[in-house]
């Protein structure tokens, strides 16, 4: 990781008013402030590091990015180390997360960076991706160049994501020149894990039915192993 990288991290995580509330005597006062700000400094761990940098070195390594490509990230939390790693490589990144305060938050951490629109929605919702239509596809469709899910294990299989009776084309089939990247774990343990898997093989069978892998790796976690996989989605 670039010293660069580093210090963007940094600026946005440690803030004045973190800092302040790091000084606040009385915490009891404070109980709900003080959970959001452990979920934030919780999105910027070791494990959130190791696991979100194997993805990060992977891409960069197949070099699919340039200074005109966009990235939309799925469940994006608060894109704590995904925007900063790859905010000056692409020309737009769209983060999505359903949770409204995770996405209040994140606009206030990057509104100095033009370059990245944080959108509240849950990706399984038609309603977010309104503009769709069949016969004129969205430009996400056209424009986007790598999806990105580092979530899976929050939500239903990727081969499931797009309302696929409802339209002649299934959603993944509309890419072009599109790759994905894609994380889970083995964690059964954590309460909001709905979609864990045991093994990347297991992981392999979520995917949709034209996406074809190039990377697949373990993140050894002491909480049970987080997979990648790597791909490009095929017409």
């Amino acid at each position: 990781m670039d010293i660069k990288l580093i210090q963007i991290i940094l600026d946005n995580l440690i803030t004045e008013s973190m800092r302040d509330f790091a000084n606040t005597s009385d915490l009891k006062k404070n109980r709900l402030r003080q959970l959001r700000e452990k979920d934030l400094l919780d999105s910027y761990s070791p494990n959130q590091f190791k696991s979100k940098l194997n993805l990060v070195n992977h891409v960069k390594s197949l070099n699919i990015l340039n200074k005109d490509s966009e990235i939309v990230i799925f469940g994006c939390w608060y894109g704590s180390i995904l925007v900063p790693a790859f905010y000056d490589d692409v020309k737009l990144i769209t983060a999505i997360d359903s949770d409204r305060r995770v996405i209040l938050k994140s606009r206030e951490i990057y509104k100095d960076y033009p370059k990245v629109d944080f959108i509240e929605g849950d990706v399984f919702d038609k309603r977010i991706w309104h503009r769709f239509k069949e016969d004129d596809d969205w430009d996400l469709f056209k424009r986007c160049n790598l999806v990105i899910n580092t979530s899976c294990e929050h939500m239903k299989p990727m081969k499931e994501w797009g309302p696929i009776p409802e339209y002649k084309t299934p959603w993944w089939k509309r890419f072009k020149n599109t790759h994905f990247a894609f994380q889970s774990n083995a964690m059964f343990d954590i309460p909001t894990h709905t979609n864990c898997v045991n093994n990347i093989e297991e992981f392999k069978k979520q995917l949709p039915e034209n996406a074809e892998v190039l990377i697949e790796d373990e993140v050894p976690d002491e909480r049970g192993t987080r997979f990648t996989l790597i791909g490009k989605m095929c017409n």
